[in-house]
């Protein structure tokens, strides 16, 4: 698996570049206001979250073929991952969202999506605190 090195410079490089980008390229004047054009890099950090998503369940499936006694185990965690996905993007808001311009994002996709994202986020936040706080208690009664 040498060449996930490889790629993971090429991210990482590409992530650097944009970011000093901001400092680097000529400011954009929008509505008075100088501030730099980020929406390409927007663009940059769906693709990279896109790639995480499909490595994600790439894995997995190679691990179907690969162990067929871990089928099931993969099955499953697949399963409980689109549902909690399905559960988040089921219990998000999209009610429009006053910004600083006086107007209101409305997109219901944008709502419902960065809502979504954000209680995933939580949950698995969550998660890794209390597994690591139960391994630890788990650890110190031993």
């Amino acid at each position: 698996m040498k060449w996930v090195k490889y790629v993971e410079y090429v991210l990482f490089i590409i992530t650097i570049v944009c970011f000093a980008s901001l400092f680097f390229l000529p400011q954009v004047q929008h509505m008075g206001d100088m501030h730099a054009d980020c929406e390409w890099m927007m663009w940059w950090m769906y693709g990279i979250v896109i790639i995480g998503v499909i490595a994600a369940l790439i894995s997995p499936v190679k691990n179907l073929f690969t162990s067929p006694k871990s089928a099931l185990t993969t099955l499953v965690g697949l399963v409980v991952a689109a549902l909690v996905i399905g559960g988040c993007w089921m219990i998000s808001s999209a009610a429009p969202v006053p910004n600083s311009a006086g107007g209101f994002f409305e997109d219901v996709f944008d709502l419902k999506f960065t809502d979504t994202i954000l209680y995933v986020t939580y949950l698995v936040g969550g998660i890794s605190i209390l597994s690591i706080l139960v391994g630890e208690i788990r650890n110190a009664i031993k």
